[in-house]
């Protein structure tokens, strides 16, 4: 386990302090890399050897920070590295867009979060147990990352009725609804790409991420062509027969098309 911890402010300076309270309650062995050694260079040369990697910071939609916030320590330009791994997070927006790149290029698990992180200093114990819940979890439990996942949302509904203070529970509420869990049986629910998002809507998550951008145009170029044949033959019929509506070979050939079609969006690449 590779776990990452810079501390350069004072948000910082708890983030450190939880992924200490978190190793030591996971009691496993572990690589640091910790404040001036959380560098870019550190993690590429070292992540190869880690089937799972920790990183509690700053982060953004492109990526996560290393020491000192002024360059990033993972962004798509080096998340492939993390192809089969698990990566555990706690960080600001990195699930909404760098996270969801991270998954697709074939990290087995990515724990993140799709806003930001907030807490309250005067109960923040309460939202490190939150963060901290899901890997402690998955090292004591047998657990699917699925259900450590519904879990963890549950221990954040038990933090929110513990917590004495109204921001408190504001802010769990909203850290609970912020978290993510991309796995292989629960894929991102949107991306930036508008023929995903398409896919998306008419296919579902699970059969969208699938497809290659190809097969995507593909599948939109094919619909457009078989509603404008449909169209035109609906009206031939009814100028022909004073209705659209009839028993006609070429509306069996229609839905053996649209079949054969949906048969193929469901194979695998």
């Amino acid at each position: 386990m590779l776990v990452i911890a810079p501390r350069f402010d004072e948000a910082t300076q708890y983030s450190y302090k939880w992924t200490y309270n978190l190793v030591k309650e996971i009691g496993k062995p572990f690589e640091p890399l910790f404040i001036h050694d959380a560098t870019r260079e550190n993690f590429e040369e070292k992540v190869g050897k880690h089937s799972i990697i920790v990183f509690y910071n700053h982060g953004d939609e492109k990526g996560l920070y290393a020491q000192g916030g002024k360059e990033y320590i993972i962004d798509k330009n080096n998340n492939h590295l993390l192809k089969g791994k698990i990566i555990y997070t706690m960080a600001c927006l990195w699930g909404s867009d760098g996270g969801i790149d991270t998954w697709k290029k074939g990290a087995k698990v990515v724990w993140a979060y799709k806003d930001v992180f907030a807490f309250t200093n005067y109960e923040e114990e309460l939202f490190m147990e939150c963060a901290n819940y899901g890997l402690i979890l998955y090292f004591k439990t047998d657990m699917s990352w699925d259900e450590i996942y519904k879990e963890a949302i549950k221990k954040f509904d038990e933090a929110i009725k513990k917590a004495k203070d109204g921001w408190t529970k504001i802010w769990l509420r909203h850290d609970r609804d912020a978290l993510v869990c991309y796995t292989e049986s629960n894929p991102p629910q949107t991306s930036k790409c508008m023929l995903r998002r398409i896919a998306i809507r008419l296919l579902g998550a699970d059969v969208a991420w699938k497809l290659k951008k190809a097969k995507i145009i593909g599948m939109l170029l094919a619909l457009i062509g078989y509603g404008i044949a449909l169209h035109d033959f609906a009206h031939q019929v009814w100028e022909l027969k004073g209705t659209s509506i009839s028993l006609e070979g070429g509306y069996i050939g229609f839905l053996l098309l649209l079949l054969g079609l949906i048969a193929l969006l469901w194979c695998e690449d």
